[in-house]
């Protein structure tokens, strides 16, 4: 019997040695093709050239980020999985580089925008980049828009086109803005879920959803002057941008449906009557219609008419100017704040604090601009980062804030040692307060049988437990540090804004605003965007133009990590195409989901108090 045994053993352990040789095999296949793709496209001679209609086509695929997102391979595969992810990110700086450009460019005529894919983007970026569009069309040129359909984001972008058509079975869903959220205490209490959560402000409702079952008076009152602010900004910009009547947006979307019977159910109708489009045309006319002005592309890779990418238009021709010994630092914190280090998309405090640190310690840097797109986390890590700040300022390094899309809470804390804040009219900033949250499980253990004991020499010794709960002593323990934590947060923006700690606490609670609000309450200093903050730096620094550059300090991405996050993506989109759940209504619930225990998984902070505005990233895609 021991000799058939071993027998079967050795047979399974070839087999095994069998699989794992054919998987090394292939792997190193894998990378051997993708290192002679690389490898071939740094030795490729093909230089850029523009197409001599003189057309750049500009059709970014998924959202405006202020940097990458780096994640780990693993992650690359499940989000490829779920059908989202890196890779399709569409820079800011890239977009706004590339219109400035082309507004120069006396060959660029003309701009044809696809928005089919866009991802959409925090407001602040979006009426940055209309800002562009309208330059472009100033300097006497035109930009054409198609869509199939046009969400809300990506109408306000279409809307400053020249010329926009629409497919005759789409519409533009102008629906306005909203924001809900899942609200779970029943069902907390239903599993016997216990939530001990400590916070300080009436307007601080990061944890709502687990302490009842809609949403909060105060927190509607919020979320109704912040949202009601961006839609009358979207109003008014689209408006004006289109030639409408003021509140006619505001009818559009009270009136749809009234509108839709009126026009038989046909959406495309109603958009071209209410004036959101200019033309509603199928997509083989609209082809039609580009190559019988532009010319027709016979190459395999083209859209049918002579055109450029504008991308490409952009990496082509991209400038760096090393000759100023004088530097300006930029330093971008984006995504939410964290304890120790985190890849692109999320704010390290160690790792910023160190990038801060360089820039302090170098003679040549006379300014540093961070540039700030977050909704907060860690309340330690994020004053890792604004004692660093401050250590520059006092050592004479003139400091700038730049608040991008959002910069609330952690990411309002991290800007105030700053000599100026800079924000956009339609920045999310503001929520000023900090809470903890410990959920524990031992009613729900109880009921099958599990439970915990031990003992403790001290009242304090037994520490907060999920399968224990929380002790009398820790909760107040917990409730002191969370409110001695906001009187710290209170503190230092009284300080950092020349105001008394009862003025901060009259704005703080919690409560988000937008930047023009945050600007009429003392909590920004000018309303503007990065460039603006660049030059602000520049002047306070004691700099001319032409006597400085402007560089960005960023931590080095590892290149085999950056290859293996490209490979799971690769991986994840060779099996499973766009994604397993695809783009439909259960895919939108996967990654809602994901993306909340994303953000769950990211609460790392030691002493368990952060600052953080969960429902901040809801205005990037609110609809």
């Amino acid at each position: 019997m021991s000799s058939d045994e071993n027998i079967v053993a050795r047979i399974w352990r070839y087999i095994g040695a069998f699989q794992h040789g054919i998987l090394r095999i292939f792997g190193i296949f894998v990378i051997l093709f993708l290192l002679i793709v690389f490898i071939g496209g740094l030795l490729s001679n093909d230089e850029f050239e523009l197409a001599d209609s003189g057309v750049l086509i500009f059709a970014p695929e998924g959202p405006v980020v202020e940097e990458p997102t780096t994640i780990s391979p693993n992650d690359a595969f499940t989000a490829s999985l779920l059908g989202g992810g890196p890779g399709s990110e569409v820079l800011l700086s890239d977009v706004v580089e590339g219109f400035r450009r082309a507004t120069e460019d006396d060959d660029v005529t003309t701009i044809v925008m696809n928005l089919e894919r866009f991802g959409g983007g925090y407001p602040a970026a979006l009426h940055q980049i209309a800002h562009e569009m309208d330059a472009f069309r100033d300097a006497g040129k035109e930009i054409i828009v198609y869509g199939d359909n046009y969400s809300m984001t990506g109408y306000f972008l279409a809307s400053h086109a020249s010329q926009i058509y629409l497919h005759d079975m789409g519409g533009a869903n102008v629906n306005g803005y909203a924001v809900y959220r899942t609200f779970f205490r029943s069902l907390l209490e239903r599993l016997n879920v216990t939530v001990n959560v400590y916070r300080v402000g009436t307007f601080k409702s990061a944890l709502e959803p687990y302490l009842g079952d809609e949403m909060s008076e105060p927190a509607a009152e919020a979320n109704r002057y912040v949202f009601g602010d961006l839609w009358n900004a979207y109003q008014d910009s689209v408006e004006a941008a289109r030639g409408l009547s003021d509140g006619a947006l505001q009818t559009y979307a009270d009136q749809f449906p009234e509108l839709l019977v009126a026009q038989g159910g046909d959406t495309a109708a109603v958009s071209l009557n209410e004036g959101l489009v200019d033309e509603v045309i199928g997509r083989g006319h609209y082809r039609d219609l580009l190559e019988e002005r532009f010319g027709r592309d016979e190459s395999e890779d083209s859209l049918g008419f002579v055109a450029s990418d504008f991308f490409d238009y952009v990496e082509a021709n991209r400038e760096f100017n090393l000759i100023p010994s004088d530097k300006i630092v930029v330093i971008k914190a984006v995504g939410g704040i964290v304890d120790g280090n985190g890849d692109g998309g999320v704010i390290g405090g160690d790792q910023h604090a160190e990038l801060i640190r360089r820039a302090r310690l170098d003679d040549d840097v006379r300014a540093i601009v961070l540039r700030i797109d977050s909704g907060g986390g860690s309340a330690f890590a994020s004053e890792l980062i604004r004692e660093e700040l401050e250590m520059a300022r006092l050592e004479g390094k003139i400091v700038i804030a730049s608040m991008g899309g959002v910069a609330a809470s952690g990411g309002y804390w991290i800007a105030t040692p700053a000599h100026e804040i800079w924000a956009e009219p339609t920045t999310i900033t503001g929520s000023i307060g900090i809470f903890g949250f410990i959920p524990t499980f031992e009613d729900s253990l109880a009921e099958i049988g599990v439970y915990e004991d031990g003992i403790a020499l001290t009242e304090t010794a037994r520490q907060p437990s999920q399968f224990g709960g929380v002790t009398e002593e820790w909760d107040t323990i917990l409730q002191s540090s969370i409110e001695a934590g906001y009187e710290r947060f209170l503190s230092i923006v009284a300080e950092s804004r020349n105001m008394t700690r009862d003025e901060v606490d009259a704005v703080a609670q919690g409560r988000i605003w937008t930047g023009q609000q945050a600007f009429d309450r003392g909590l920004v200093d000018q309303l503007g965007g990065y460039d603006e903050a660049i030059a602000a730096a520049a002047a306070r620094a004691g700099l001319e133009e032409g006597d400085y550059r402007v560089i960005e300090f960023r931590d080095e991405v590892d290149p085999f990590h950056q290859f293996l996050q490209m490979f799971g993506q690769s991986a994840g989109v060779a099996v499973f195409g766009e994604g397993l759940l695809g783009s439909g209504l259960l895919g939108d619930m996967a990654r809602g989901a994901q993306a909340e225990i994303e953000t769950i998984n990211m609460m790392n902070d030691p002493n368990g108090i952060y600052a953080t505005c969960f429902e901040c990233t809801a205005f990037r895609t609110a609809h």
